[in-house]
């Protein structure tokens, strides 16, 4: 057997406890096991450790628990505030999007007229149409940007730093 069989046969070996492998995983296991008793005492030993972990009873300090709980309320709160802020921003963007979308063919045709009757170039009436024309969105965007969530990353972050 090659040094592959056994590598495979170790990783499902330790995936059979949580009950994740098919049929055809299993199958190919137990063959194994059949041929290789070295891996095979490898799985007893795994199977007895797992079920000596089982009976392992794990309690934490009240401290723990508490300071733990405190934690989570907290960031509980810190999310809902920072819901409760972006709300208003999703609010103005919606209605900008709905304003840019009625108002383009009046803003168009003004931005045509005046720039024909001050003879500007075509070029740059409608460069100028396209900045006024996002702006909405753009702020909405880099206000959105700024007061963004943070990522998940950190929030988990700061539960280890407090229960620790």
């Amino acid at each position: 057997m090659s040094r592959y069989d056994h590598a495979r046969a170790l990783e499902l070996s330790s995936r059979s406890f949580a009950d994740s492998l098919g049929e055809h995983e299993q199958s190919w296991l137990a063959g194994h096991f059949e041929g290789c008793a070295n891996c095979r005492a490898q799985h007893e030993d795994l199977q007895a450790a797992v079920s000596v972990l089982k009976t392992v009873s794990i309690s934490a300090g009240s401290d723990l628990v508490q300071g733990t709980q405190r934690r989570i309320r907290t960031l509980c709160m810190q999310t809902a505030a920072r819901q409760r802020r972006m709300r208003p921003i999703w609010i103005s963007s919606a209605f900008a999007s709905v304003w840019m979308a009625c108002t383009t063919p009046y803003l168009w045709q003004s931005f045509d007229v005046t720039g024909h009757w001050l003879h500007i170039p075509d070029l740059l009436w409608q460069m100028a149409f396209l900045a006024v024309w996002f702006t909405p969105a753009l702020t909405g965007a880099a206000v959105a940007l700024w007061l963004r969530p943070q990522p998940a990353g950190n929030a988990s972050r700061e539960l280890v730093r407090a229960t620790a």
